[in-house]
């Protein structure tokens, strides 16, 4: 799909501040937004409800739109910077691999429809939500609140956009990355030294992501995207460079094997032990162009804990409702 230059990546890239500046510039201006909202119920005359619950609800929310806004920044300033790290591994000149650079953030036009689909979404689970009565949930009735029902909106509309927003570009950065190596990557079995930039990316894409964990099905596909797809594309080059080279060892094998066999020893039979023993290195190589194993254990581990936490909190509420 034809690609351009967005909106949303020329705002939060068009200067240098820092990714955690912009992040607290964000929650600042929901913040007061926030209050002058409630200002404006007040001046009106209608009820004002605070309580703890109310505040650490909007100051949560506004938390994780801020911090997706600052992940999306981050995101989108070190991913040229990691394309041109990558110079060692690419078969690109220095021209091309800086057009790659400047060109990778582009986004394509198939995102306003995910965002528009996300905002519908939250709006629709917004209302929802704001029609159930359900006397024990505390939290429930918080967000429910009839004087801040239109803020509700709105809030959970800036928070859709900004988490869908994080979402599209790192899954859709990532898959170009993983396109860009497969292209033009260069293919060395016993030396991965050149993709260690590769391997740092997928680790601080698990790390940005951790506290994202409210919704833990969402997470497991983030990650495992951002982590798989930009190592997808080299690693099948990986696998053909492998069978390629066992398959040329085997045939040599196979050929000293037969002339050792027939009685005519040569020089050149003489060395298949050697060729025997890099079969068998050749098979043990890895065609991953990182250790998957750290990363997957990383958000594997932390899924796990907050998967048994909604668990057990399941667990209760079933119990407390046929047996309480």
């Amino acid at each position: 799909m034809k690609r351009s230059s967005y909106w949303y990546v020329r705002l939060l890239t068009k200067h240098e501040c820092r990714p955690l500046f912009i992040g607290l510039v964000t929650g600042a201006a929901l913040l007061f937004i926030f209050i002058i909202w409630v200002a404006i119920i007040y001046w009106q005359g209608r009820e004002v409800y605070f309580s703890v619950e109310r505040l650490v609800i909007e100051v949560g929310v506004i938390g994780f739109a801020s911090y997706s806004v600052g992940v999306t920044v981050d995101t989108l300033k070190m991913t040229p910077r990691d394309v041109l790290a990558l110079a060692p591994a690419l078969s690109l000149d220095e021209k091309s691999l800086a057009r790659e650079a400047a060109t990778m953030t582009d986004q394509s036009n198939a995102i306003h429809i995910w965002t528009l689909s996300w905002i519908l979404t939250i709006v629709v689970l917004t209302w929802w939500i704001s029609r159930m009565a359900i006397d024990d949930n505390a939290v429930v009735n918080e967000m429910s609140q009839s004087s801040f029902a239109g803020w509700s909106y709105i809030r959970n509309s800036v928070y859709a956009f900004t988490l869908s927003q994080l979402i599209w570009i790192d899954i859709a950065l990532a898959r170009r990355m993983g396109k860009l190596l497969e292209e033009h990557g260069k293919v060395n079995l016993l030396d991965r030294s050149n993709l260690r930039v590769l391997a740092n990316r997928a680790r601080r894409s698990v790390l940005i992501w951790i506290p994202l964990l409210v919704n833990t099905v969402l997470y497991l596909v983030v990650v495992l995207a951002v982590v798989i797809l930009p190592a997808t594309g080299i690693r099948r080059r990986f696998v053909e460079e492998k069978g390629q080279q066992l398959e040329k060892v085997r045939a040599r094998i196979a050929d000293r094997s037969a002339a050792v066999m027939d009685g005519s020893i040569s020089s050149e039979s003489s060395n298949l032990p050697e060729l025997l023993s890099w079969e068998q290195r050749l098979q043990q190589t890895r065609v991953w162009p990182y250790d998957m194993t750290i990363y997957l254990r990383v958000f594997l581990y932390v899924s796990i804990g907050l998967s048994s936490w909604i668990g057990a909190a399941l667990v209760e509420r079933f119990i407390d409702a046929f047996f309480g």
